[in-house]
């Protein structure tokens, strides 16, 4: 079972300014509105002045008339709504975007229990200057205390552009928390608070990815709204600078949160922090009601806007077809990367994989590979567009799209054009040879048997979504929902295991289930015909879990991650022997585990860790003595690229 953690961007620092949750606001019961008034000049809008004429989206907004970002103090609390901005929204709509959906992409200080989390309670009221604001609440319902995947303690400009910090129990591979928060909520709108700041980031580099943010969202068609922030712990306001400028330069609304509170004590800080960069409690009220006016804003400027007019390109895929020219034979090295081996020592063991690399929103598989273990010697088996399922003595299974080949000595044989292509493990090999896969058909999911090219549909009761690869000679296993089943290959007849959580199942017929207990950390269970044994283990997910060959031990890689900020604080690897023998292997702080492979002999074991190294992307390759349980020093290689690469399945051959 493989749940890998991938990373996109450098992650350049270590956050420090956020890195402990901010004392939850105590608005002042029965009211949305803040006690102490912005300045008279940032006064919030009224409903008279938040109606917004009927726009012209196709006129562009003349320059000469837009605010000077060098005077941003002077910007108003909540800004009108231009044309440029309305073209944006409206072209989300016509991609589908959901006008009652708003997100956030922001630190600490926009979790919903400290930012717009109110809204979604009973503890709010409106003055009566200020009830029109009821209505913007109640059209975004379901925002406000959202738990997006683009807010979270330790949250700065670069990190939520990094698949590092994204929450793998629902991002997909190499996404980042904003791509993930996007796919997830499709909003319409996405409000930009990036409070962090530290010794060393200077504004230019701010900018630098602030700028990646907006032109993401302006491309998915989601307006962004830039925010200032409230301090000025850098000394010189050169990030708010900053953001005015982008505002400007993209024709963005900027809520300038910082010119709100200047009137409120010690301009809406806590004055007991000593970052000068948490709120007090003045400030938290304002914030939140600062940012509804703007909602409302947008909310008014946008009510007549359909996805009508706005004329869309039809996205093409990034799916690369097969070269008819492709000769499989030796390369001279991977594409995008480069290799270097642990020693100059030859290496006759191979390794076969393949990966995909990330473009914007789509994965593209770079093909399929065997090298040794020292990262020398590869030969393209497949090209662009092939992702390996598995392999056999002879032959190795492969996806291109619904399409599943079989591989033998440089020869194709298309077994399907119905493989279900939207889960993880759709096809595999048996313990005997043949083949099981979920084929895609009109009547639904269906497992199917390849045995001397004959297909064998078997009939189960669920709908069958992935498959368990396994040895196992007398079972197959899949997945349907939160349940696991186990088919008799012998008449076909299926049982449903008494365990939801991750499974792994050995030759020998042993299976292993990784879930948490009630206190959230890792629990694993071992299963040997009628006899069970639980074994606590160290964190809060699992990475993977392989049985050796043989059956007699269970390699587990579990990582423990931050609730607060969702980084990987530390991982561990384990061996696991029947009945409860449990021995930590190794503990890492500096990388992040992805696979771990058994040899054929069981006598060794791959490690793959995961690695940030400047600006570049460093996958390494590492041999675990097995009796030792020590590294062996002379096999291995670092894999670097300056691409995202993502890693398919690993194995290692005879």
């Amino acid at each position: 079972m493989k749940s890998l953690t991938f990373i996109l961007l450098t992650l350049s620092v270590i956050i420090t300014a956020c890195s402990s949750a901010p004392t939850p606001p105590n608005p002042t019961p029965d009211t949305g509105t803040p006690d102490t008034q912005p300045l008279d000049t940032a006064t919030p809008i009224s409903d008279a002045t938040a109606t917004v004429a009927a726009p012209r989206p196709n006129v562009s907004p003349t320059p000469d008339l837009r605010l000077d970002p060098a005077k941003w103090q002077e910007w108003p609390v909540v800004p009108q709504i231009s044309g440029r901005a309305l073209e944006i929204y409206q072209r989300g709509l016509a991609l589908g975007n959901d006008p009652r959906h708003f997100s956030k992409i922001g630190d600490c200080q926009s979790v919903p229990a400290s930012f717009f989390g109110i809204y979604e309670t009973d503890r709010y009221s409106f003055a009566s200057e200020y009830q029109y604001l009821q209505e913007t609440v109640d059209f975004y319902q379901g925002s406000f205390a959202r738990e997006g995947e683009s807010v979270r303690g330790g949250f700065n400009t670069s990190s939520v552009l990094l698949p590092f910090w994204a929450n793998a129990e629902v991002c997909q591979p190499g996404e980042s928390p904003m791509a993930c928060e996007n796919r997830i909520h499709n909003p319409s709108v996405v409000i930009i608070s990036l409070e962090v700041w530290f010794e060393g980031r200077t504004a230019d580099v701010y900018e630098k990815y602030l700028r990646q943010i907006i032109e993401f969202n302006i491309e998915q068609g989601t307006l962004p709204i830039l925010a200032t922030k409230a301090d000025n712990v850098e000394g010189d306001h050169s990030i708010n600078r900053a953001i005015a400028q982008l505002a400007y330069e993209y024709d963005l609304p900027l809520w300038n949160y910082w010119r709100a509170v200047q009137p409120l004590p010690n301009h809406g800080l806590d004055p007991t922090d000593p970052t000068g960069f948490h709120l007090n409690v003045d400030g938290w009220n304002m914030r939140s009601f600062s940012a509804l006016q703007v909602l409302d804003a947008v909310r008014r400027a946008t009510s007549n806007l359909t996805a009508n007019g706005t004329a869309l390109a039809t996205p093409t895929s990034s799916t690369i077809s097969p070269s008819a020219s492709f000769t499989p034979g030796p390369v001279a090295g991977l594409p995008f990367s480069s290799m270097t081996p642990a020693s100059a020592d030859s290496a006759p063991a191979s390794l076969l994989f393949g990966f995909s690399t990330r473009a914007g929103s789509e994965l593209t598989s770079a093909g399929i590979f065997q090298g040794n273990l020292n990262g020398q010697n590869w030969l393209a088996l497949a090209e662009s567009g092939f992702a390996i399922l598995d392999h056999s003595a002879s032959s190795l299974l492969a996806a291109q799209g619904q399409n599943l080949y079989l591989i033998k000595d440089s020869q194709r044989t298309l077994l399907t054009d119905k493989l279900l292509s939207d889960t993880g493990q759709p096809a595999n090999f048996l313990a005997d040879g043949s083949i099981v896969a979920i084929l895609k058909t009109e009547t639904g999911n269906q497992l199917v048997i390849f045995a001397d090219g004959a297909p064998q549909i078997i009939s189960v009761e669920k709908t069958p979504q992935t498959l368990y690869p396994s040895r196992d000679p007398n079972h197959l296993y899949w997945g349907a929902g939160d349940q696991t089943f186990a088919t008799a290959l012998s008449n076909f007849a299926s049982t449903a295991l008494p365990y939801t959580s991750h499974p792994a199942f050995a030759a020998d017929g042993k299976m292993a289930f990784l879930d948490r207990d009630a206190t959230g950390q890792n629990q694993l269970t071992l299963v040997n015909g009628t006899e069970t044994q639980t074994l606590p283990l160290f964190g809060n997910r699992l990475v993977d879990m392989e049985w050796s060959p043989d059956g007699s031990t269970l390699a587990v890689s579990v990582a423990n991650v931050s609730d607060y900020s969702g980084l990987i604080l530390a991982s561990k690897l384990y061996f696991v022997t029947w009945p409860a023998s449990l021995d930590e292997v190794l503990a890492i702080t500096d990388q992040s585990v992805e696979q771990i492979t058994w040899s054929p002999d069981g006598k060794s074991l791959l490690l793959v860790t995961r690695q940030i190294a400047d600006v570049q992307y460093r996958i390494r390759f590492s041999v675990i003595n097995v009796s030792t349980q020590t590294q062996v020093p002379a096999l291995g290689f670092d894999w670097v690229s300056e691409s995202y690469l993502l890693l398919q399945p690993v194995f290692w051959l005879p």
